[in-house]
């Protein structure tokens, strides 16, 4: 009699975390699939950050956890796993897609309610400031003369997604050499191991401010809105749109009226200086969608994430 009772109990109780008559009434855990310090970790604690400063999420408290491992597995599988827990939030990154796509997991993107999306992190094509590349056209030519080395960090991620793209697009071969980490990229092209390089901005502003190096093409489909002198793939004739989508998803199942009420806080955040200030400091565009429009833009942006993937043969 008592098992059966405590088990009623912890059944009420898991129904309860998504369905409070006043939200919020609980503490909230913010899982991070990531190691602290990341750009995602990063992401994460700046938009609790500005929750907490304007007191948005009234007086309960917000725990961040950092759960890494697995190229995002552990983290977004653990969140997943609570369907209809309206007090556990997490989010995206580019893993949170071709993580499913390349491995078995028990999870994808299609587990998650989305919520918004509140930036796109794309990609910069960077070279050396003494590379004779000057332009797209001028580096294109020379990738169809003779082989180039074009580095990214990791095998499968949004780096070697951009660089097939371009591959694609302009009809040329090169080598594509996957670092572990974006200190061992910069490396790299530092070197002059590497012609090239795929990063997001945050990874290289540093040298690009310092003079060496030079940014040839944005990957998103309009220029950054921190980097407007620097054009975009498609305006110098090459097909190549691809962006990290940062927003933030919850378990499946939760109701509509929390996924509402937390775009309306998101909405709150995104007009915050301090949230303006995280987009200019990371090299991050503005960019928002609500609800299932997010929704759809996950379903796009995997469907082309299994198209490029499967092109080069990581999908098995």
């Amino acid at each position: 009699m008592y098992r059966l009772a405590l088990i009623l109990a912890l059944a009420c109780a898991w129904a309860d975390a998504g369905a409070d008559s006043e939200y919020p009434a609980r503490p909230l855990t913010y899982t991070v699939a990531f190691g602290p310090g990341g750009g995602n970790d990063l992401m994460s604690r700046t938009v609790v950050d500005i929750i907490r400063q304007y007191k948005l999420y009234g007086d309960q408290h917000i725990r961040v956890e950092n759960r890494p491992g697995g190229s995002g597995a552990i983290g977004y599988g653990r969140v997943a796993r609570q369907a209809g827990n309206a007090y556990v939030i997490t989010s995206t990154s580019g893993s949170f897609l071709t993580t499913p796509i390349v491995s078995e997991t028990s999870w994808t993107w299609r587990d998650f309610t989305p919520i918004a999306l509140l930036a796109l992190d794309a990609m910069f094509l960077v070279v050396r400031t003494d590379s004779p590349f000057v332009s797209m056209d001028e580096f294109v030519t020379r990738a169809r003369q003779s082989d180039m080395k074009i580095g990214g960090n990791g095998a499968t991620g949004p780096d070697r997604v951009v660089a097939g793209l371009l591959a694609e697009s302009a009809g040329i071969e090169f080598t594509y050499v996957p670092f572990q980490n974006g200190s061992g990229l910069l490396t790299g092209l530092t070197s002059a191991s590497l012609h090239a390089l795929v990063s997001n901005p945050s990874e290289v502003m540093g040298q690009v401010a310092a003079g060496n190096f030079r940014v040839l093409a944005y990957s998103a489909d309009s220029r950054s809105t921190v980097y407007p002198e620097v054009p975009t793939f498609v305006e110098q004739g090459y097909e190549v749109e691809f962006a990290v989508p940062r927003g933030i998803v919850m378990p499946a199942g939760v109701p509509a009226d929390v996924r509402d009420w937390w775009i309306a806080v998101l909405k709150k955040v995104v007009a915050t200086p301090e949230w303006k200030n995280y987009l200019e400091s990371r090299g991050l565009s503005a960019a928002v969608l609500w609800g299932d429009d997010f929704g759809d833009y996950l379903g796009r942006t995997d469907s082309e994430y299994r198209r490029i993937l499967d092109s080069f043969g990581s999908i098995h």
